[in-house]
C-alpha cells in the first residue's frame, strides 16, 4: 500500500471513528434532539405531499437556528437562504426568485415580545427584478414597512447593480 492509499484510508476512517462528542463525525444523524428534548445537530423536513421533496435544512445548537439555513420550494429550487446569528439574535436573509436570481434581502431580527420570540423583518431590504438589477429599498421597524413599495433612489447602494 502506498503513502496516498494510506493517507485516503486514515483520513476515511477518522470521518467515521467515534470522536470526544460520542458521534461519528461522518455520516451524522439528521434531527436529534438531546436529553433535555431541545433539537441538536442537523435538521430537514420534506413536504408532507411530496415526501420525496426537501423543504428545508438547517442546524440546531442548544435548541436554537444557528448557521445557515435553506428553504425549498415543492418543485426543488432554492426561495430562501437565512444565515443565524444567534448571539446577536438577527439573521440575515436572502428570497430568490424562481429563476434564482435575488428577489430581496436584508436583515430579521428576533424580538421577545409578551413572553414569545418574534421573527422581524428590520433595517433596510433591498429589491431586485427577476434579471437581477436593483430596483430598491424598504426600510421596515419591527416588521412594519415604512412604505408600501420599494424606494428606488438617483443610484444604488455600493456593490448593488
Amino acid at each position: 500500500m502506498g503513502r496516498k492509499e494510506l493517507l485516503s484510508l486514515l483520513i476515511a476512517l477518522w470521518f467515521v471513528a467515534p470522536h470526544q462528542s460520542g458521534g461519528a463525525v461522518w455520516p451524522w444523524k439528521w434531527n436529534q434532539v438531546d436529553k433535555d428534548g431541545n433539537r441538536k445537530g442537523r435538521w430537514r423536513a420534506y413536504y408532507d405531499h411530496k415526501p420525496g421533496q426537501l423543504m428545508y435544512t438547517g442546524r440546531f445548537k442548544k435548541g436554537k437556528e444557528t448557521g445557515t439555513w435553506k428553504t425549498y420550494s415543492e418543485n426543488g429550487k432554492l426561495e430562501r437562504l437565512e444565515k443565524y446569528e444567534p448571539r446577536l439574535n438577527r439573521i440575515k436573509t436572502t428570497f430568490y426568485h424562481p429563476n434564482g436570481k435575488v428577489s430581496h434581502q436584508g436583515m430579521a431580527y428576533l424580538f421577545q415580545e409578551k413572553n414569545l420570540l418574534m421573527y422581524k423583518w428590520h433595517g433596510d431590504w433591498h429589491y431586485y427584478d427577476s434579471t437581477g438589477v436593483w430596483r430598491g429599498w424598504k426600510s421596515f421597524s419591527r416588521g412594519l414597512s415604512m412604505s408600501p413599495e420599494p424606494i428606488k433612489t438617483n443610484r444604488a447602494p455600493e456593490g448593488k447593480k
